[in-house]
């Protein structure tokens, strides 16, 4: 089954409330890190998030918006 924009997988429902944890940081990352993530070179932290989600593995960039569920990027 395609995805589909309006019915939101509950990975990428997770993503959202999981974006709200930390602020955007395109703003005071710089024009380098900006282009860096816009490239696919992130810099990944993996908070424990294991209370919200056990069994999976979460991180997000410091620098953009983009959260990483099991191997899958939300922006």
């Amino acid at each position: 089954m395609p995805d589909n924009p309006e019915y939101p997988s509950a990975d990428a429902k997770l993503a959202a409330y999981l974006q709200s944890f930390w602020p955007h940081r395109s703003h005071e990352s710089g024009t380098f890190r900006n282009l860096a993530c816009l490239f696919g070179f992130h810099l990944w932290a993996q908070p424990n998030y294991a209370s919200l989600a056990p069994r999976r593995s979460i991180r997000f960039c410091r620098w953009c918006s983009c959260v990483e569920i099991d191997g899958t990027r939300y922006s």
